[in-house]
């Protein structure tokens, strides 16, 4: 094998998924070289696709079994995986869930006469493991959560008070 363990690990970590469902899935890749190992060799269930297939994972210079299997888990955010256990041979990939690469947005002012509104223009970049309107919907979602509260708290009668400063 051309990369080092960690070489491997690194270009695992690169492979960016979609997937509809939350939770663990198995996955598992298993080739015979010489031969260059990507994305594409990796077994997947039918819940899981890979964004770019050609994402390189290892170089086999030598008539070789490669075999390794992975446990994959959706979920949000930046999250760090401890070792618990040295002897098992495993090796945990701490995961970067963060598939909005960027965002720009642009207000515009329209209107004729007396009728006067505003357009919001958004752009939204992503990874490919969801799609820019469903980044949309979802940081919708989150806003909305996040405001519901007060919303409630209005209606239950409760005051604010002004800050006089």
């Amino acid at each position: 094998i051309e990369e080092s363990v960690q070489e491997i690990l690194l270009n695992l970590k690169e492979i960016v998924l979609r997937s509809n469902l939350y939770g663990v899935r198995d996955a598992s890749i298993c080739v015979k070289g010489p031969r260059y190992i990507t994305a594409q060799d990796i077994m997947l269930p039918p819940s899981v696709e890979i964004v770019d297939t050609a994402q390189p994972i290892a170089n086999l210079t030598e008539p070789m079994d490669f075999r390794i299997k992975l446990r994959i888990k959706r979920d949000r955010g930046y999250h760090t995986e401890v070792r618990k256990n040295a002897q098992d041979g495993s090796y945990p990939i701490d995961a970067v869930s963060m598939p909005v690469r960027n965002v720009n947005y642009s207000i515009f002012s329209c209107g004729n006469g007396n009728a006067k509104y505003e357009i919001l223009f958004v752009e939204i970049w992503t990874n490919g493991s969801l799609t820019p309107k469903e980044a949309l919907y979802e940081a919708s979602r989150n806003l909305i959560d996040l405001f519901l509260p007060f919303l409630h708290t209005e209606e239950e009668g409760t005051r604010f008070q002004e800050n006089k400063n």
